[in-house]
């Protein structure tokens, strides 16, 4: 089953702040955001407490998301830069 995705007003602004600040990051995000579509879990992708909502760590990157799976919908909450030191 294929999930459409939905980037939320505030993940595409932050996305075209990364886009500007750092091109290669934005095109390892925009990828991971693609791939979610077929997989709303992928295995590098944890749920949040039981939730709905679920973060996917790309390199430096994380993408907060929900999963609507009743609606077939994937919604791109946030996504930035870990915080120096972290991994």
């Amino acid at each position: 089953m294929t999930c459409r995705v939905v980037w939320l007003a505030e993940a595409m602004a932050a996305y075209r702040r990364l886009r500007v600040a750092d091109p290669d990051g934005a095109k390892l995000v925009a990828a991971a955001v693609r791939t979610l579509a077929d997989e709303p879990a992928p295995p590098a992708s944890a749920s949040l407490g039981g939730t709905v909502f679920r973060r996917l760590r790309q390199g430096d990157y994380r993408i907060l998301y929900e999963v609507d799976r009743d609606a077939t919908m994937i919604s791109v909450m946030h996504v930035g830069r870990l915080p120096h030191g972290r991994s």
